[in-house]
């Protein structure tokens, strides 16, 4: 690696760039790596979320520099961005800047779920990461596209301390912004013109399919992974069915599942070859001991799209749920699992059963809500912002200031310990602090 490459990653690290689009895993640590293919990942397959498409057609020059950089970095001979065909504005600008270049465009359908690694990573290069592995097994690394612009902006000195979001669903006026990390959900919504329905509700954060409820709107912060937001009468479809109870999923799951198999079926792990069948996991809801742990074997490689449980299941079930429980479970009892041969082939079907993202939005009841929330350039900026010490994979931050500290926008307020994995974190708006305990709240 060049000396280059070493201040970029120091220049990251020092930015608390991480993952934008999932887990929040520090950039500086993933491209610490050698690798032939780099993947900037714009599917953004959740329905009605438009972040990464709108930072695509807005930013294509700082997306392509934070391509470059990365790629650089990690030795790529290769760099794909992958992108939905539907996008053609951003496309049209990607086409522009990447000709002559050593960057090319890999056009996806418009399929649920397009963003998960593997899929994306098996369709743009024809490679299958192993069991239990990463990108990283088969010499590609994956990126968000908004993490790529952040490294991008990171080399230029420029901390993380804004987020692109969606804000959509029963609003006035659905929207993609850019807002200082912190941002109550309940800022948000009163940008978006306010709540569109009578009666109370509820947000989903991070979408319809992997989404979970926020149950106070001035309790979450808008943090570095967050994608967008969806706001629902509390009585819709998708609500009720996040409402259920462990054990209530548990009874009707045991009591009505007919082995029906469409939960396997659909599944894109499964279609890619992988030791994932949602259907069988079902069975383990019966039994207890070694025959739980015989079935829940089958859970394993379950990636938890949700797509068996919201769109596949005929009766309403939820298979998602029961792989969830089975991995914990493995997990609690460390029992390994090793599938039965190593070789990996995708299933024949597999290009044939993809789920397009009209069809899942009518099956999850939200065709009334899907309006394009294109960018909206705003100057709100929030009294109060929350800000945790956690948004990323890995350990807290330390707090490096204390309560009547006056800080302001990018000044360092947490800091990664040494040696660990995790990432530091600064002031997004200017202020004073407040409170701290798992959060930081400037004022």
């Amino acid at each position: 690696m060049t000396t280059r490459s070493h201040k970029l990653l120091e220049q990251i690290k020092t930015a608390g760039v991480v993952g934008a689009g999932g887990a929040g895993f520090p950039t500086h640590l993933k491209l610490n790596a050698v690798v032939d293919t780099l993947i900037a990942n714009g599917a953004e397959c959740e329905p009605l979320l438009y972040k990464d498409k709108e930072l695509m057609r807005l930013y294509p020059e700082q997306v392509l520099k934070g391509m470059e950089l990365a790629g650089e970095t990690v030795g790529a001979k290769r760099s794909i961005l992958g992108i939905k065909s539907k996008n053609h504005d951003a496309i049209g600008n990607f086409k522009r800047l990447f000709g002559g270049t050593v960057h090319e465009i890999f056009e996806m359908g418009d399929y649920y779920p397009a963003g998960d690694e593997y899929v994306l990573v098996y369709e743009a290069t024809g490679r299958l990461i192993p069991y239990g592995g990463y990108p990283l097994d088969i010499g590609c690394i994956v990126s968000n596209v908004e993490t790529i612009l952040n490294i991008s902006l990171a080399s230029l000195g420029i901390p993380v301390t804004e987020k692109f979001i969606t804000i959509t669903g029963a609003v006035t006026n659905p929207m993609t912004l850019k807002v200082p990390i912190g941002t109550l959900l309940s800022d948000l919504i009163e940008i978006a013109g306010g709540v569109s329905v009578e009666g109370s509700v509820v947000v989903l954060d991070g979408g319809a399919m992997m989404g979970s409820c926020c149950d106070s709107l001035d309790k979450y912060p808008v943090t570095k992974t967050s994608g967008g937001y969806i706001v629902l009468p509390a009585d819709h479809y998708l609500i009720r069915r996040r409402n259920q109870t462990t054990s209530e999923i548990k009874q009707i799951g045991q009591s009505a599942c007919d082995q029906c198999s469409y939960c396997t079926e659909f599944c894109p792990r499964y279609l890619l070859g992988y030791h994932i069948e949602p259907h069988k996991v079902m069975r383990s809801l019966g039994f207890a001991g070694e025959r739980d742990d015989f079935w829940g074997k089958y859970a394993v490689n379950c990636c938890e799209c949700n797509l068996c449980s919201l769109f596949a299941c005929p009766e309403d079930l939820d298979p998602k749920q029961a792989c969830v429980r089975s991995k914990r479970n493995l997990r609690l009892k460390e029992i390994s699992y090793t599938p039965p041969t190593s070789e990996l082939s995708a299933h024949p079907m597999q290009s044939h059963r993809k789920v397009s993202t009209s069809r899942l939005i009518r099956k999850l009841g939200l065709k009334q809500y899907d309006r394009k929330a294109e960018f909206v350039e705003q100057t709100f900026q929030p009294r109060t912002v929350r800000i945790p010490l956690k948004q990323h994979v890995g350990v807290p931050a330390i707090p490096c200031v204390t309560i009547g500290d006056k800080v302001s926008v990018g000044q360092p307020i947490a800091i990664c310990p040494d040696g660990s994995v995790g990432a530091d974190i600064h002031a997004s708006i200017n202020g004073r602090v407040t409170s701290i305990d798992k959060d930081i709240i400037i004022e």
